[in-house]
C-alpha cells in the first residue's frame, strides 16, 4: 500500500537531511585538515622594543610577581646605565611640557637623551651593581637621567655642552653620574668640562716630548763652520791630554 506524505512533512524531511549533510561535511573537513594548514594569527609587533634582559629577582620579598611595567623599566634603566658612556642623574622641579620639549630637543642635537624615571626602580638597578652602587645616594626626590653614547672623537665637548644645557635650565639640578666606568660628583663633572679635549692634550704632549729634539736640530742647523771649529778644538784638547 503506497503511503502519501503531506507537503509540510516533505519540506521538513528535506530540511533535516540538509542539516545532517552540512554537519557531516563540517566534521569531515575539521578532522582531515592538517594543523599546519590552519591560518595562524597575525603577529603583533610591539612599538617599543624591549631593552636587554637585566639580572633581577623574579619575585618581590612577599612572593608576588613583579608588574610587567616595572620589569620593563628595570631593564630599560639597566641598559641606560651599563651601555652608555655618559650617565648623569639630575633633579627636576615641576618641568612643564614645553620645557621638557626644549630640553629633549637640545640634548638630542648633541646625541643625548633625558628620561624621567621612577627612583625606586633605578635604585634597585644601582643597588645590584658592584661598580655603580655609590650612585644610590644621588636618587633623592623627582629625578631624571641624561644618557649618551656619543664617542669623544665625534663630540669632544660633550660633557661641557650637556652641562651648559643643565645650567641654563633653573629647574634642573645636577647630582652626579658616571663617564665610561668612572663615577663623578658635581665638582668632577665641572672640572672635566673645563679640560681640553683628548686630541688637544695629545698635541700638547707631543710638543713637549719633541722640544728637546727640536732644540738639538736647531743647534745642528746653525753655522756649519763654527760647529766644525768647535769639534776640531775639542779633538785637539783630547789629543793634548793623551
Amino acid at each position: 500500500m503506497q503511503r502519501f506524505i503531506s507537503i509540510r512533512d516533505f519540506h521538513r524531511t528535506v530540511k533535516n537531511r540538509t542539516l545532517i549533510a552540512l554537519k557531516t561535511q563540517r566534521y569531515s573537513t575539521a578532522t582531515h585538515t592538517s594543523p599546519s594548514t590552519s591560518p595562524s594569527p597575525p603577529s603583533i609587533k610591539s612599538k617599543n622594543t624591549s631593552p636587554p634582559h637585566a639580572p633581577q629577582q623574579s619575585k618581590t620579598r612577599y612572593g608576588n610577581e613583579f608588574p610587567l611595567h616595572t620589569v620593563y623599566l628595570f631593564n630599560l634603566y639597566y641598559e641606560q646605565l651599563h651601555f652608555n658612556r655618559l650617565f648623569f642623574i639630575v633633579q627636576h622641579n615641576n618641568l612643564n611640557v614645553q620645557e621638557q620639549i626644549i630640553i629633549r630637543r637640545d640634548l638630542k642635537y648633541l646625541g643625548a637623551d633625558i628620561t624621567m624615571i621612577r627612583g625606586s626602580v633605578l635604585n634597585a638597578v644601582i643597588r645590584q651593581s658592584v661598580i655603580y652602587q655609590n650612585l644610590a645616594p644621588l636618587i633623592v626626590g623627582p629625578v631624571a637621567m641624561i644618557s649618551s653614547n656619543v664617542s669623544e672623537e665625534k663630540n669632544p665637548k660633550l660633557v661641557s655642552d650637556i652641562l651648559n644645557i643643565i645650567n641654563k635650565q633653573k629647574k634642573l639640578l645636577l647630582m652626579g653620574g658616571k663617564l665610561d666606568s668612572s663615577l663623578l660628583n658635581v665638582e668632577d663633572i665641572e672640572r672635566m668640562a673645563k679640560l681640553p679635549n683628548k686630541k688637544q692634550l695629545q698635541t700638547e704632549i707631543v710638543g713637549l716630548l719633541s722640544a728637546p729634539a727640536a732644540r738639538i736640530i736647531e743647534i745642528l742647523n746653525r753655522n756649519p763652520q763654527s760647529l766644525v771649529r768647535s769639534l776640531e778644538l775639542h779633538k785637539a784638547n783630547l789629543d793634548k791630554k793623551s
